[in-house]
């Protein structure tokens, strides 16, 4: 049956009308932490089987069935802010006394089973230029539309009914039905397409490995698409057609397959997702979006209007090894909530590095991040509107806010500082143990320093306290307790007499602004050059 004809059997079945009622303490805007903890406690094994049909010019229009097994009492609460929705089934019947209320879907205890259970949902979403879960951008070169998702952090539940929390992870099938002559890609291999009568195309996606709400997605549209064969895996990239002379096809491709290949050695883990495609998106407004097997990148930092700078190409390889970086730390791994957004960010932003000096020694990649982060990191620190590395999140409404310096360029430098303090062996090696016990799975900061901190035989726990949960940052002073060097005694000519010798050197550290860091010490290692007269290269301390 195509594609079509299922969508108009299903919206023309029974219908459950949701009744609207005011939000309850679960049920308000957003998704809450208390939402959260309620549905982890019954809810497990998810699977979304999405069915969209993307013809239209403003609006998709859907199925979904939501596969997952139920455990302990209560109704299940799901998360859907799209514009319409009807056809409301549990196990194929009707849903009796369903409530909505614009954010959420509550679908009564009577409806469910214990165990296994299955939901069905008609539903309509919004396609536009902004603030929608799927973009339209429209191609004035050519006339031609394209379409993709963007659903991070919280808005998968723009798009269809789901459990929008990161600690819920699901196996997604797409199935899209587009325009005649588009093509489209997904998080999930291609399985196959078919032509209906009327031209438009039907294409079918194999299923995921389980990833969380916001890193699903899709694009469609006429892309071009370019596929290579680089060290036994098959790339292909999207772009549009009247961009696709100018891009510069072999270098990106290579640049993700040499990242992949590295981060499988350092991890000594296989790429979790099978395929890895990715797509050069127009008007995208991040750098990219880690979405596994389908990573999106922002076209205009991809494709060159002139000829790009040493700094500018630099910067497209690091924006490349962070989104490769992510499908293992974000994506295989995942933090429960996002209070620990950095997990992923900062990690991602400090392999880049790491990969980067690795493969390329010439690119001064530490320079780089230094000069990327630690400045722009030090003057948010140093503020008084600062926050610590974790920001407590009562709502994925404010995700969005948690996004910034604090976790894009402090994180990784103090990532930077704990893999000097444990070591690299000991660091990687917990790195390994972590991304294996939580694989596919979620976990939080403390679950990675109790990963590191075995691996390096040591306890972490007050350093996570003080770099993880303490806002702020130190000053550190250095005061030298100085004698006179004695010129005729060591000889010295004329010009050097005078100089001074160092008896003891006390470093000591105090916050920044103590106002929003509490007392004590920050733990460090630290490393000391010094040199002087006698000693004109410097020496380590």
């Amino acid at each position: 049956m195509h594609l079509f004809a299922l969508l108009l059997a299903v919206q023309s079945g029974p219908v459950a009308t949701a009744r609207p009622a005011p939000a309850d303490s679960l049920t308000g805007p957003g998704v809450s932490r208390a939402l959260a903890a309620y549905r982890a406690a019954r809810v497990r094994d998810v699977s979304y089987d999405l069915v969209l049909d993307v013809t239209a010019h403003d609006t998709a229009r859907g199925h979904v069935t939501v596969r997952f097994a139920r455990r302990g009492g209560g109704d299940a609460i799901l998360d859907f802010r799209g514009p319409a929705l009807s056809g409301a089934r549990a196990s194929g019947r009707p849903v009796a006394g369903l409530v909505a209320n614009g954010a959420h879907l509550r679908v009564p205890a009577a409806a469910l089973r214990a165990g296994a259970n299955v939901l069905d949902f008609d539903f309509a979403a919004a396609i536009a230029p902004a603030g929608a879960s799927v973009i339209r951008f429209h191609d004035t070169t050519d006339r031609a539309d394209y379409l993709y998702t963007l659903l991070v952090p919280a808005d998968a539940n723009a798009l269809f009914p789901c459990f929008d929390q990161p600690d819920l992870k699901a196996r997604v099938t797409f199935t899209l039905r587009t325009p005649k002559g588009w093509t489209a890609v997904a998080n999930g291999a291609a399985r196959d397409s078919s032509v209906d009568p009327s031209g438009a195309r039907t294409f079918r996606f194999a299923r995921t490995r389980p990833i969380s709400t916001y890193l699903i997605a899709f694009a469609a549209g006429p892309w071009a698409t370019r596929t290579r064969t680089v060290g036994g895996r098959r790339i292909t990239m999207y772009v549009r057609a009247s961009r696709a002379a100018e891009a510069e096809t072999d270098s990106l491709i290579a640049a993700n397959a040499r990242g992949l290949a590295w981060l499988e050695r350092y991890f000594a883990r296989p790429y979790p997702f099978g395929k890895l495609d990715f797509v050069l998106a127009p008007a995208f407004p991040f750098g990219g979006m880690e979405h596994p097997g389908a990573i999106f990148y922002n076209e205009e930092s991809f494709i060159y209007r002139e000829r790009p700078t040493l700094t500018q190409r630099l910067g497209r390889t690091a924006t490349i090894y962070h989104e490769v970086a992510h499908q293992w730390f974000g994506d295989l791994v995942t933090m429960k909530w996002f209070d620990d957004l950095w997990l992923k960010e900062g990690f991602a932003t400090y392999m880049a590095a790491k990969m980067q000096d690795a493969l390329d020694p010439s690119s001064q990649a530490w320079k780089t991040f230094y000069l990327r982060n630690k400045p722009v990191a030090y003057a948010v620190d140093a503020s008084e509107g600062t926050t610590p590395i974790w920001q407590q999140l009562a709502n994925l409404d404010q995700a969005k806010s948690n996004y910034g310096a604090i976790v894009y360029n402090k994180a990784p430098s103090v990532l930077k500082q704990l893999d000097y303090l444990v070591g690299d062996d000991a660091f990687r090696a917990g790195l390994r143990r972590y991304l294996a016990r939580h694989a596919y799975g979620n976990a939080t900061w403390r679950d990675l320093l109790g990963a590191v901190g075995e691996a390096a035989h040591r306890d972490l726990t007050a350093w996570g306290n003080q770099y993880i949960l303490r806002p702020g940052l130190p000053t550190l002073t250095a005061t030298a307790d100085l004698i006179e060097s004695t010129c005729a005694l060591r000889g010295h000519d004329g010009a050097k007499c005078g100089a001074q010798s160092v008896r003891e050197l006390t470093i000591s550290q105090q916050p920044t602004r103590a106002s929003v860091s509490s007392a004590g010490a920050w733990p460090m290692r630290s490393q000391l050059l010094a040199w002087g007269w006698d000693e004109p290269t410097p020496q380590r301390v």
